[in-house]
């Protein structure tokens, strides 16, 4: 199918996409991060690395929430065909891309948060290890999403492997907040 552009729909372009986009948040991310904004003092950056963490944060939950309203209104359908006439399969698939896009923007905005610590508090190391461990266990999910998305192992292994690292991944991530 052509997308007007004169270039073949690829099943792999909505994540080439997200990959440029997380690979350009991340760069302003990592240059602000390392190279902080000259006007501000090192207290008022620190404490917008901070904020910008609990956005993350809140990014993650809001994925979270999504990923539920989707089960549960698959489940509610698969009861009862008549339930919930306006949630068809494009709102079905509005909602995981929804779950997939807050997961991109939470990882972007966590890595920016996680590098600003990492370069510039190395005297408070605990708090920047167990944000080093809770990073990789997101690439970790971020890496069995895209498995599941791509089929690139078995459905059910691959779902089963994202939902124990995002389980782990909660754990380690109230522990480091």
């Amino acid at each position: 199918m052509n997308n007007g552009l004169g270039f073949k729909k690829s099943t792999h372009l909505s994540t080439v996409l997200y990959l440029l986009l997380c690979g350009l948040i991340s760069a302003v991310s990592v240059w602000a991060a390392i190279y902080g904004v000259s006007d501000w003092s090192d207290r008022v950056q620190r404490e917008f690395w901070n904020q910008i963490g609990v956005v993350s944060l809140l990014l993650i939950i809001g994925s979270v929430f999504v990923w539920l309203l989707k089960k549960k209104i698959i489940n509610v359908k698969q009861n009862d065909r008549g339930a919930l006439l306006w949630a068809n399969s494009s709102v079905i698939k509005r909602l995981r891309e929804a779950h997939i896009s807050l997961g991109w923007l939470a990882f972007d905005l966590g890595l920016g948060h996680s590098l600003y610590f990492m370069v510039n508090l190395p005297n408070r190391m605990n708090r920047v290890y167990s944000g080093v461990i809770v990073l990789v266990a997101m690439i970790a999910l971020i890496i069995t999403g895209l498995m599941y998305k791509h089929k690139t192992v078995s459905l059910k292994t691959i779902k089963k492997s994202h939902l124990l690292i995002s389980g782990i991944f909660g754990v380690l991530l109230m522990a480091h907040v």
